[in-house]
C-alpha cells in the first residue's frame, strides 16, 4: 500500500473558535484548525504543513518533540510564531527582546525572498490602528502604533538558516527559515502572521501565501 498523499494544511492553536482578542482574521479556507493538545491524535501522514499560533504550550510541544521531528524531517512544513523560550524542535533558537526607542528601531526589512511574504509590501506590517478603513502610510505613521509585527530577533540562526526579514538598524533576523531533513521550519518571532491579513494592503495575500506554502503549492 502506497503512502499516504500530504494534502492537508493545519493551524494548531489553543482553544480554537473562540473569540480572539487582537482581532484575528479567520483562516483561509483550506486550514484547518485544531487544538494544540489534539496534536497526538491527528493522522501527521496526510498533512503537509502546520502553523502553529503564538499562543501553543511550548512546554506540551517539547514533551512531543519526536512527534514534530519527525513530521518535518519525512518532508513536512512547520510555522513557528511567537516567542520560542523552550526550543521545541532541533533548529530553533530562543527569542531575543529588541532595545528600541522608537518606530525606526522597529522597521522590517526584507533580507532574502521566501514564497510566504511574496508580494508583501513590509512597510505594511509595521503599524497598526483601531481606526477602520484604509490608510495611506504616511496616516499611519501618524495614528498607528508600531512594533505588532515583532520586537525581538533570533541569534545565532542554526547551521544552514536563512534570516528572511530582519529588525531594525541592524536587521537582526525576526522571521528565519532552515531545512530539517526533507522538511522545512520557518519561525516568525511575532504575533501571528496571519493577523496581518488585510484587504486594503499588500497583507491582503498573506493568507493564501501562507496556505499555499503549508501545501506545498508554493
Amino acid at each position: 500500500m502506497s503512502a499516504p498523499t500530504r494534502t492537508r494544511a493545519v493551524s494548531l492553536l489553543l482553544d480554537p473558535g473562540s473569540p480572539n482578542s487582537i482581532g484575528m482574521p479567520s483562516p483561509p479556507a483550506g486550514l484547518v484548525e485544531h487544538d494544540l493538545y489534539d496534536l497526538p491524535e491527528l493522522d501527521l501522514g496526510s498533512i503537509s504543513g502546520i502553523n502553529l499560533a503564538s499562543s501553543c504550550d511550548q512546554v506540551f510541544l517539547g514533551r512531543h518533540r519526536d512527534l514534530l521531528e519527525d513530521f518535518v524531517r519525512s518532508g513536512g512544513r512547520l510555522l513557528v510564531n511567537g516567542h520560542v523560550a523552550e526550543p521545541f524542535l532541533t533548529g530553533l533558537v530562543p527569542w531575543r527582546r529588541l532595545s528600541y526607542k522608537g518606530p525606526r528601531d522597529l522597521e522590517i526589512t526584507s533580507l532574502s525572498p521566501h514564497p510566504i511574504w511574496e508580494g508583501i509590501d513590509l512597510r505594511d506590517v509595521l503599524y497598526r490602528t483601531g481606526v477602520p478603513g484604509p490608510h495611506s502610510f504616511e496616516e499611519l505613521e501618524r495614528i498607528g502604533v508600531a512594533g505588532f509585527y515583532g520586537r525581538g530577533y533570533h541569534l545565532p540562526l542554526p547551521e544552514s538558516g536563512r534570516a528572511i526579514n530582519g529588525v531594525g538598524p541592524l536587521q537582526a533576523p525576526i522571521d528565519y527559515t532552515y531545512p530539517l531533513g526533507s522538511g522545512e521550519v520557518v519561525v516568525h518571532g511575532g504575533v501571528d502572521l496571519i493577523t496581518f491579513v488585510d484587504p486594503h494592503r499588500t497583507t491582503a495575500r498573506l493568507g493564501e501565501n501562507i496556505l499555499g506554502w503549508l501545501e506545498g503549492t508554493a
